[in-house]
């Protein structure tokens, strides 16, 4: 598992170099605005829903696969207290670099989502969780390390891919090109591909199922459709009871 977990971080730190889309800092704009109490925090292209940060001042945040320097910056100027953990060296140096130009203490580790023996017990009162549990094999290792770290009360927000990223691949033809359902869930991108991205498609039954098995209450669901029509994503809060 740590060969896959190497090859993930090449990948991320390559798309990083890169400047993708999806590893933008926040803007001044954007921070701030969280200073003067209103947040608003992007996971890709849909925004967290208010209420589920209503209380954000003051608690204990562990952005979770979250490096990048959008979210762990927002959450610190709306007044958290912040810890960002991530695999890829690059994505955190872009959080090092914007707290400290804007004096934000915020805690950056190097880190594997899979493991966090670093942190405490009941430590955390949120866990911030962008779209990166598809870089891992089993969700299950996750969702109990979120669930130990997390205080009681404590709020897990995800966003993921739904499987229709992964059921349909897209076949060109002469009339334009169509979707094909061809693969069967759970997915595995090694399984069809030898280029070295490593991405898995989860069920749903994985994603919500694997979060109440861990002893998390679901009350909270959004989805986020992209321009692809099979370019599928969902946002869920849980509670840990």
């Amino acid at each position: 598992m740590n060969d896959i977990f190497e090859q993930v971080e090449k990948n991320i730190d390559s798309l990083a170099a890169k400047h993708v889309d999806w590893s933008a800092c926040a803007s001044k704009e954007q921070l701030q605005a969280a200073r003067a109490g209103k947040l608003k925090l992007q996971l890709f292209d849909k925004d967290v829903p208010d209420e589920w940060l209503a209380d954000i001042k003051g608690k204990k945040v562990l952005c979770l696969a979250g490096a990048g320097g959008l979210q762990a910056p927002l959450l610190a100027c709306a007044g958290a207290s912040v810890t960002v953990i991530d695999l890829s060296s690059k994505m955190l140096e872009q959080d090092r670099k914007i707290a400290a130009d804007e004096k934000l203490p915020i805690e950056i580790v190097k880190g594997n989502m899979c493991d966090l023996s670093m942190f405490d017990n009941e430590y955390f009162d949120y866990i911030i969780n962008p779209p990166s549990l598809m870089y891992v094999p089993k969700l299950s290792v996750v969702f109990r390390e979120c669930y130990r770290v997390l205080d009681k009360g404590g709020v897990f927000i995800l966003m993921a891919p739904n499987p229709i990223n992964y059921v349909c691949d897209y076949i060109d033809d002469e009339n334009g090109g169509y979707y094909k359902a061809v693969h069967r869930m759970p997915f595995c991108s090694m399984d069809y591909d030898d280029s070295g991205w490593i991405e898995y498609g989860h069920t749903m039954e994985a994603y919500l199922g694997g979060l109440i098995e861990c002893g998390f209450l679901v009350n909270g669901y959004v989805e986020c459709q992209m321009e692809d029509i099979t370019e599928l994503y969902f946002m869920a809060r849980a509670i840990k009871n």
